[in-house]
């Protein structure tokens, strides 16, 4: 895609902003609106494999379906020569994993960062939408008028679809049994292949929680059967002994231990139980000492 192309007689396509295995962004004008945007699209090598155009469309389908201040807008759906194209906001700001590994969070900054990921999920989960995919790489961290940073869940390629009623037979593109996800963030159901449930995003919302604040994940391996054995059988480690001097509220303490428990019954029962939980915890959640 050349820059100054019109895509799909709508688009002024601009620089592209990144790429990645399956296709790039683009800044773009929206000459019908006469807005800045961003074009996610596919590859053509890949965009016309049914399996990948599901999952693009499964994304479109759910950013469709789903309005929230820390969820990526959605505007529009297309095909460009038979490869699909998705339409959202531009976004100025770093995606949150060039952010944690570019220095240390100060630890309020992450604790707030955690909870708006954790809202925007909540929404997700209201409207029967799973995200099985949650991690840095999958948040923009938006920079807003005044420098305030705002996170913004993104990439819905992996959702699954709970309301069947609302959703139909996109309910599910995966088949029980079948590991999908990011082995450093699965829950150990996940991980082995077992139900899949908002309990597993919890669980992926918790490893993230606890990444911003210590730094780094729980759970390190040399191969994906590490990682996956780690989450279900190993005890994650103390975050202040992780990043030493770091003090959080016992609450806060005793909310990633619920959302890192072993079993999906142990954990809160969706987002939005994690969401108020964390809502609770007295400021400051956490300081260095």
């Amino acid at each position: 895609m050349s820059e100054g192309q019109l895509l799909e007689g709508r688009y002024a396509m601009g620089p592209k902003l990144g790429s990645g295995g399956m296709g790039s962004v683009y800044r773009a004008t929206d000459t019908h609106m006469g807005r800045p945007v961003a074009v996610k699209l596919l590859d053509p090598r890949v965009g016309r494999k049914p399996d990948v155009r599901a999952r693009f469309e499964r994304e479109a389908r759910a950013l469709n379906g789903l309005a929230h201040p820390h969820l990526i807008r959605f505007y529009d759906f297309g095909l460009h020569e038979g490869v699909p194209f998705l339409v959202m906001e531009l976004l100025q700001g770093t995606p949150l994993d060039r952010l944690l590994a570019s220095r240390p969070m100060p630890p309020q900054l992450a604790f707030d960062l955690g909870v708006g990921i954790v809202a925007g999920l909540a929404h997700a989960h209201s409207q029967g939408v799973l995200h099985r995919d949650v991690k840095p790489a999958n948040i923009f961290v938006a920079v807003l008028e005044g420098g305030a940073l705002h996170p913004k869940l993104l990439d819905f390629g992996l959702a699954r679809f709970l309301d069947r009623e609302r959703w139909a037979a996109s309910a599910t593109i995966t088949e029980e049994g079948t590991v999908i996800g990011t082995p450093t963030y699965m829950a150990p159901e996940q991980g082995f292949g077992g139900r899949v449930d908002a309990r597993s995003d919890v669980y992926a919302a918790g490893i993230l929680l606890f990444e911003l604040l210590a730094t780094r994940p729980p759970f390190h391996g040399e191969t994906n059967s590490a990682l996956i054995r780690a989450h279900a059988l190993t005890p994650p480690p103390s975050i202040t002994d992780v990043r030493p001097g770091l003090v959080l509220q016992p609450a806060l303490d005793q909310v990633l231990s619920s959302a890192l428990a072993k079993r999906p019954d142990d954990r809160f029962d969706d987002a939005a139980a994690l969401l108020r939980a964390l809502q609770a915890v007295p400021e400051p959640a956490a300081h260095l000492a």
